[in-house]
């Protein structure tokens, strides 16, 4: 094959796949503003919200108040302090002593053995919990007053055993917007958000920890979060074994009712990326080697062919383009539905590079027996 029949080849190659990301990514947001416009309940079956807290005397205070300020009538709170070493545990107590009967606070008294800190957390929580459903929410979240009505109502109306969805991520700086949107990588190339709650494969399941709403029946059944103890990724993990035991998963668009700064500075999300990202692999080496290389295939080779100067290309050359185009809509499309700022589309490569960037920091770190720190606590 002469170098002219393989540029042609390869250039086509790479606007299919871009205009498959393009076309995934449109259907996926069809879905998320379809289910961001379902109606929310106000009455309906008690609902247990649970909030695992370590080291959040910045952020935690937002969090309660948003969640004391909900118009669904039947629910409770309990808080876990996840042996803060701020002054978390304090904040904890002053409001519950202020809301008796709403507000409820656990101590934690260590981590046992064989547990990642926020899986423990959260069986802790729901042990003390007695709720028909259970909503896990993270410290750093805040809720409009619709929260807890929007997912009763997506659980009736999908007759679903857990309920998870994007929430609204804002961010910052321009760091954090260079690598917290990798969140929405998967449901861009491979991850189809409308399917979910239709089949009962595994492999088709998504979830995002910052909004986890359960059946507790259900949830009891699979035996909570001790079914995923020493995972990193522990909400993609429990969403999976949900369906390995028979229960259904949907996933909805939260962004009016939950918001979340997840890092705050370009370090903080590099490393909260890294400690999750390679465990979303499976912690295989062969998995992220080959992701590598389809990035560089399909998404950066397309930058370097349309700038190749040579003009028995231009056919190829404009096939680049084209693909590079495809490329700049789908992350454009994410960018106006998640409200990102609106650079980001000129900027995915960025992305990219840092999110697979930091998985292999993660691949290094634990093949050769280190961890990585997180809010005072190693996790590999």
């Amino acid at each position: 094959m002469s170098i002219n029949a393989f540029f042609s080849v390869f250039s086509a190659v790479c606007l299919a796949a871009s205009a498959y990301v393009l076309l995934l990514t449109l259907c996926n947001n069809g879905w998320l503003f379809y289910t961001a416009r379902q109606k929310c309940a106000t009455k309906g079956p008690r609902v247990s919200v649970l909030v695992p807290a370590r080291n959040e005397e910045e952020r935690i205070r937002p969090c309660l108040e948003s969640l004391l300020r909900q118009d669904y009538d039947n629910y409770s709170i309990l808080v876990y302090d996840d042996d803060s070493t701020d002054a978390t545990g304090q904040i904890l107590d002053e409001y519950a002593a202020r809301n008796p009967g709403r507000l409820r606070v656990i101590h934690g008294r260590g981590l046992p053995e064989g547990w990642y800190g926020k899986p423990n957390a959260m069986q802790c929580l729901s042990a003390q919990s007695d709720g028909e459903y259970l909503l896990f929410t993270d410290a750093d979240t805040v809720h409009g007053p619709d929260s807890i009505g929007r997912l009763v109502a997506a659980a009736r109306r999908y007759d679903a055993d857990l309920v998870s969805g994007y929430v609204r991520h804002t961010v910052g700086s321009f760091g954090e917007t260079a690598i917290v949107p990798s969140l929405y990588i998967l449901t861009m190339i491979v991850m189809p958000l409308w399917m979910i709650h239709r089949t009962k494969s595994p492999a088709i399941s998504h979830a995002i920890g910052q909004l986890m709403f359960f059946r507790a029946s259900k949830y009891r059944e699979i035996g909570g979060y001790s079914c995923v103890r020493l995972q990193v990724s522990e909400d993609v993990q429990i969403a999976r074994q949900m369906k390995v035991r028979g229960g259904k998963v949907v996933f909805i668009d939260a962004k009016g009712s939950v918001t979340c700064r997840m890092y705050v500075g370009y370090k903080s999300a590099m490393k909260g990326i890294s400690k999750n990202i390679f465990d979303y692999f499976g912690k295989n080496t062969l998995l992220l080697t080959l992701a590598t290389i389809a990035a560089a295939l399909f998404l950066f080779a397309p930058l370097v062919g349309m700038v190749i100067p040579a003009a028995v290309m231009i056919p190829a050359q404009r096939l680049f383009l084209a693909s590079y185009l495809a490329m700049l809509l789908a992350w454009s499309a994410v960018a106006v539905q998640r409200s990102f700022p609106w650079y980001l589309p000129f900027i995915f490569p960025l992305v990219f590079i840092n999110v697979l960037s930091g998985a292999w920091y993660a691949c290094r770190l634990f093949r050769t027996g280190n961890s990585i720190e997180w809010k005072g606590r190693m996790v590999k």
